[in-house]
């Protein structure tokens, strides 16, 4: 007989999937009768001797028990359900005020306190006969789903007899057909009412999830992404978004893809998706996806950052790629300017007098900041000691008259003396070389107008570019690099303006393959600086993958777009796929305010509520709940899988 009541449970639950709700009540009813039979009560076994047999009530007593059960069944619709509201609300209030809300042993209380309040307002049946009945109307309950409202009424007065009646055979199906209709009309506004206010009450203040839309007038549902808005082209939002994706390096597709939620940003649907991702097994299919687009977002950066073929990676090898590609260049930039100035010395250009009249008051208009710029003060001395510059009988400054070649000395004093990073003494160091510019012009002949020429660019691409200057000087007085070969990134990618870094590169990249090959190693340095500061240190995924914050990654791009750096760095294109990078991740992992609740409290809530919306359709505390919570559970889960296996795919539901 066992297997009889397994095929008569699966034949209940086909019967309400198919939606043949008479077929699915007349099932149970025999399941109810099956399961009353004393053979199927423990497979095997009799019944015990000591169980009091109680007489069959007559047909008289069954007919004279239909409006005891009748008002059993209308004060459980009506007086006992909001009996077990005002108990629930009187209960969840309790534990907010003790702290304990949100722990299974409040949510037991305030179940309790639900019954407690549901059963002071509720008749009990006195008779046999009402009591069997009521027992009969009860267990078909138990293995309908709880939505069928002709079951509504006689659910609610379970509780309230329960204790008083014994396991009885009998009349489920009499009992359902005679007093249902009775009390339907009468109760099932009063029952729904207050358990939808309470469950809306949660929704709108985001402690449960949304509530599932329904069907319109019509009996038609219209897709989310119908509903967004177009653009010009008639594209909608949604669609671009999920193009957008499908274009990265590694597109976003399949297991990667974007949700319905992620596509279209509507709030409801995002709401229904990260709410439902915190439903253990029923939500694992969305937590998985958000670990799958986590994976592939690390892999379009990995992908971006092998682009420009990166051989050195680490900081130390990065920076001494940098130091061997601009002291090679430089040092064939010198030797070029050295050969240029010797052919002017063997032809006797170096020799010709030069008065130096613009630096005499350009130096005595740049004593009076000696004190904040340390380059003026040497040099004036220097200037004197070769006799570009004279003090007359008053201490004042008088043009000297010197040879070109002394000339050129002194500039290359100016140049040695002054920190270019420091914008005060590049400042004044230019102004300085712009007057002996000015004194030498025009002087010498073709050779030195020559080797000028090449000094002048020397200058300018390794000594008035300050990140240069620095990446080749020495602190003053020792032979330490004024920047450490670990830290050639941050100061070139991350510290130095824009202009300086576009001059860097341009210098890297005149100089061979090793220039090329340090320019891309900072790329990617810089691939990977974007991707580390999005990245999590500590925190991971169940697969494993570090947690990406799409703020920080966002925050970051701005930093480097601000003053044009990023499209510097990577040109047009790979900074927009970077930009389009970090929009993917904020549709990913973000949602518009209030979609998502993070109090830790929605869980213990729905309990609550799921426990008095239970006892309010069926009149039986969670404990007591076998087939009838278990059916409710099978519904709403495969209800809810459905709707989640469709925003997988990218489908909006109603």
């Amino acid at each position: 007989m066992a297997a009889t009541i397994q095929q008569l449970e699966e034949g209940v639950k086909k019967a309400y999937d198919a939606g043949n709700l008479e077929y699915a009540r007349i099932l149970a009813a025999a399941l109810v009768k099956a399961r009353q039979e004393p053979a199927n009560l423990i497979p095997g076994s009799i019944i015990p001797e000591t169980i009091e047999q109680k007489p069959e009530p007559s047909f008289l007593e069954k007919a004279a028990a239909i409006p005891e059960t009748a008002l059993t069944l209308a004060t459980g619709g009506t007086t006992g359900v909001l009996g077990g509201l005002g108990g629930f609300l009187g209960g969840l209030a309790t534990e907010l005020r003790s702290g304990q809300f949100g722990t299974q042993e409040a949510a037991k209380r305030i179940e309790q306190a639900a019954m407690e309040g549901m059963q002071a307002l509720t008749y009990a049946p006195r008779s046999q006969a009402a009591q069997e009945q009521i027992q009969a109307i009860g267990e078909v309950a138990s293995v309908l789903p709880p939505v069928l409202p002709q079951l509504a009424a006689p659910g609610m007065a379970m509780q309230a007899a329960k204790q008083q009646v014994p396991l009885a055979a009998a009349t489920a199906q009499h009992a359902v057909s005679a007093a249902a209709p009775v009390v339907q009309q009468a109760t099932q506004a009063v029952v729904q009412a207050p358990v939808r206010a309470a469950q809306a009450a949660g929704r709108a203040f985001g402690m449960l999830p949304p509530e599932p839309a329904t069907m319109d007038a019509a009996g038609q549902t219209a897709s989310a992404l119908r509903r967004m808005s177009a653009g010009s082209a008639g594209v909608s939002i949604g669609s671009e978004r999920v193009a957008r994706a499908e274009m990265m390096p590694v597109p976003f597709t399949g297991p990667s893809a974007l949700t319905a939620g992620q596509a279209s940003r509507n709030f409801a649907q995002l709401q229904f998706e990260k709410e439902s991702a915190k439903l253990g097994d029923v939500g694992a299919p969305l937590r998985e996806r958000v670990e799958n687009q986590t994976a592939n977002m690390i892999r379009n950066f990995d992908a971006l950052i092998d682009l420009p073929e990166p051989v050195a990676v680490e900081p130390r090898a990065i920076g001494q790629g940098v130091d061997r590609a601009l002291v090679n260049r430089v040092e064939i930039k010198r030797r070029q300017v050295r050969e240029a100035y010797q052919r002017a010395r063997e032809e006797g250009a170096m020799q010709a007098p030069i008065e130096m009249s613009p630096l005499a008051p350009r130096m005595a208009d740049l004593e009076r900041f000696e004190g904040v710029a340390s380059n003026i003060a040497p040099v004036r001395r220097e200037a004197l000691r070769l006799g570009a510059l004279v003090q007359d009988a008053d201490g004042n400054l008088i043009p000297g008259t010197v040879t070109l070649d002394n000339a050129e000395l002194l500039r290359q004093f100016v140049n040695e003396a002054t920190d270019w990073a420091d914008q005060r003494q590049s400042l004044f160091a230019r102004r300085i070389n712009e007057s002996i510019d000015a004194a030498t012009e025009n002087a010498g002949g073709a050779s030195y107008r020559a080797a000028r020429k090449l000094r002048s660019e020397l200058a300018n691409e390794f000594e008035n570019v300050g990140i240069t200057s620095q990446l080749l000087g020495s602190k003053r007085g020792t032979n330490a690099r004024k920047i450490a070969f670990e830290d050639v990134f941050d100061k070139v990618i991350i510290s130095s303006p824009v202009d300086e870094m576009n001059k860097l590169r341009s210098t890297l990249l005149k100089s061979g393959t090793e220039g090329k090959q340090a320019w891309a190693d900072l790329k990617s340095a810089g691939i990977q600086f974007i991707k580390d500061s999005a990245l999590s240190p500590s925190q991971r995924d169940s697969s494993g993958n570090p947690l990406l914050s799409p703020d920080k990654l966002q925050r970051t791009l701005r930093a480097l777009d601000q003053d044009g750096k990023l499209e510097a760095l990577y040109g047009k294109k790979q900074a927009q796929t970077l930009r389009d990078l970090a929009d993917i991740a904020t549709d990913i992992y973000t949602a518009p305010p209030g979609a998502v609740n993070t109090s830790g409290t929605a869980s213990a809530l729905m309990i609550a509520l799921d426990t008095i919306g239970t006892a309010a359709f069926t009149g039986m505390p969670a404990p007591a709940v076998t087939a009838l919570r278990e059916s409710a559970k099978y519904v709403r889960n495969k209800k809810t899988k459905a709707r989640i296996q469709a925003a997988l795919r990218g489908e909006m539901t109603e």
